[in-house]
């Protein structure tokens, strides 16, 4: 969606007033996602009550014309008495008509049904749509101070509960249709039946108004346990390589038991408060029909009212229970959804409040330059728009096809320059240009600069949809990717005989592959874009070494070369820099080619020594592992 797409559909969340208002809001919001579908099941639940209507007023027609007559040994009256003066006859016409008329309601009963389900179906699918837009356009910082359960609430349980009071929507909106028709029938029989009939309804709205005053509190603390349980939970999956690793099982079984029992001591307090709301709105109907046989008999004893009157009233009272209860449970389940409704609302508003990037289009020729001139660059604290500068006083200069190395210590901020050469990290001031043009400006940046990060992502699916993330390129290009990425013969062992390769499935996270096929496949599915500019945040860091060079080497040697920013924590991937950059305690200390630096910085010459250090230990690891292997091998033979 675009942002005034966005801005739209966030004004559509926006609740405001007293609980009615807030609940026709809510109706109003997604009756408009799917108008005629809600019509449709309107007009048949209208007529089916029309039709209900009818069928009360015939028994009280027959009643008076056929049954009390039948019974006095009187002559038959009405429609009825024109065609026969035989009661049993009498009563099977019109058994008939009832007939006939509940065929033609079963017909719109199957209507309304499926009318309102394929609506409300439609509503929920439009509230994780809208919620999963909003979460892609929602910046790092907004997701790290959000957890994952409290996203993967909104687009399951909230999504679903916001759409809880729709179901019954269009059949209690359409018996209003009864509602009205019932009450007009009785106040032309007897004014007194239709008061007495009509009187639970004000009863029926107060007792509603108690209720959601009590509920929604309740229901508000319950979705959010919720999603603290669905977060513990994510993150024990995520872990459990370390849960399992350090023995933690214990306690992340006593985190989640714990949240668990929480949300099961807030549902149990929303069942408690619903146990006694839903019998009470059940009780107010046959209260009414109590009610209406005592005022009824009275004024059928004084001639102001007949049986036949009374009898049809009654049932209509009676029927008056499922548009009642049709209410109370719209009611009931209002408070709930309003809660839910709101917490969508709370993440599309905020992707509202993020900046739109720029419209500017830039021509995609060759290698680009990428200029930090002054720029402070800083993460969001993920929503009141402030920002934590991490990097200060930036200027670098990236050359067109040049491989720049950033290298410092942990923590010194070279992620956070790279995060913010891709956009994903902002400047609080000064700029971050690419060709001359702010990266803010700039439409569609994806197409000019790819960033492969140290944690390389791999969905669930084939090899294919991996590298392509949906877009179009041809097998031709895949594979160039791949080889690229030095990927490709593991690719091609991954394929069962006579299969295509690229349609082989990788578990979910990659899960089939090593950590360093990983990375090299997360790099390919950047290569494949062709970029303009390549970040890599120590996207190689479980390559090895000799793997990592042919990649680096290869990248350098293309025509098609991108500008490359690497953040390196190994010697052999800065001596392939045509530039370094060191960054310490968040500023840039130097700059300059690996002879340079050696030649007259001491805080790089102790890095490069470190690097020294780490790669040797990491070669005599791997000779003394090979060591034993083989020795282990040879004591087999023997």
């Amino acid at each position: 969606m675009t942002r005034s797409d966005v801005e739209i559909a966030a004004s559509r969340y926006r609740l405001s007033g007293t609980f009615a208002r807030k609940s026709v809001q809510l109706l109003a919001q997604a009756v408009s996602v799917a108008p005629w579908l809600f019509l449709a099941a309107t007009l048949s639940a209208a007529v089916f009550s029309l039709l209900t209507v009818l069928f009360g007023n015939l028994l009280g027609q027959i009643t008076d014309d056929v049954i009390v007559p039948g019974v006095a040994g009187d002559p038959i009256t009405g429609v009825w008495g024109e065609y026969t003066q035989d009661p049993l006859e009498a009563a099977a016409l019109a058994g008939g008509a009832f007939i006939a008329i509940g065929l033609v309601m079963a017909v719109f009963v199957a209507g309304r049904r499926g009318f309102q389900g394929m609506a409300v179906a439609r509503v929920g699918g439009y509230h994780r749509g809208v919620v999963a837009d909003a979460i892609s356009r929602l910046p790092l910082g907004w997701h790290r101070t959000h957890s994952s359960g409290r996203i993967l609430s909104a687009m399951s349980s909230d999504s679903e509960t916001a759409t809880s009071p729709l179901h019954p929507l269009a059949f209690t909106v359409g018996s209003f249709v009864m509602l009205v028709a019932a009450g007009y029938s009785m106040w032309q029989a007897d004014p007194w039946l239709a008061i007495t009939g009509l009187s639970v309804v004000p009863v029926i709205l107060l007792i509603n108004v108690f209720y959601e005053r009590v509920i929604t509190p309740k229901w508000n603390l319950g979705q959010t346990l919720r999603a603290d349980v669905s977060a513990i939970a994510h993150e024990s999956f995520d872990g459990g390589t370390v849960v399992k690793a350090l023995g933690a099982e214990r306690r992340e079984g006593a985190r989640f038991e714990k949240a668990a029992r929480d949300l099961a001591d807030a549902d149990t307090r929303v069942g408690s408060t619903t146990a006694w709301f839903e019998p009470l709105m059940d009780l107010m109907a046959p209260l009414g029909a109590l009610a209406l046989a005592a005022v009824g008999t009275y004024r059928a004893s004084t001639g102001d009212a007949s049986v036949g009157d009374v009898v049809a009233a009654m049932y209509l009272v009676t029927l008056l229970a499922v548009p009642i209860r049709g209410i109370g449970w719209i009611l009931g389940q209002m408070p709930q959804a309003l809660v839910s409704f709101r917490r969508i609302g709370e993440i599309v508003s905020a992707a509202v409040e993020i900046d739109e990037p720029g419209h500017l289009q830039v021509a995609r020729s060759g290698a680009a330059s990428i200029r930090f001139e002054s720029a402070h660059i800083g993460a969001d604290d993920g929503g009141d728009g402030q920002l934590t500068v991490i990097m200060e006083d930036v200027t670098i200069e990236l050359e067109p096809g040049t491989v720049t190395a950033l290298v410092g210590p942990t923590g010194s901020g070279k992620s956070t320059l790279a995060l913010a050469a891709s956009r994903l990290a902002s400047p609080a001031a000064g700029s971050v240009k690419l060709d001359g043009v702010n990266l803010a400006h700039i439409a569609n940046l994806a197409a000019h600069v790819a960033l492969v990060p140290q944690s390389a992502f791999v969905f669930a699916g084939t090899v294919r949809e991996n590298v392509t993330l949906g877009e179009e390129f041809s097998d031709a290009e895949v594979w160039e990717a791949l080889r690229r990425a030095a990927v490709d013969s593991v690719i091609e062992s991954l394929a069962k005989p006579g299969d295509d390769p690229l349609d082989a499935v990788l578990d979910e996270r990659g899960m089939n592959l090593s950590g360093g096929q990983r990375q090299r496949l997360a790099l390919a599915r950047a290569l494949v874009r062709r970029p303009r500019v390549l970040i890599l945040d120590d996207a190689t860091s479980a390559v090895d070494p000799q793997v990592e060079r042919e990649i680096l080497t290869g990248l350098k040697g293309s025509d098609d070369s991108p500008t490359v920013l690497l953040v390196a924590y190994r010697l052999a991937s800065i001596l392939l820099a045509d530039r370094v950059v060191r960054v310490d305690d968040g500023r840039i200390v130097d700059a300059g080619t690996h002879e340079e630096l050696m030649s007259r910085d001491t805080g790089y010459q102790d890095l490069v020594l470190a690097y020294e250090r780490d790669a040797e230990q990491q070669r005599l690891a791997a000779v003394t592992i090979d060591g034993i292997a083989d020795a282990g091998a040879a004591g087999e033979e023997d």
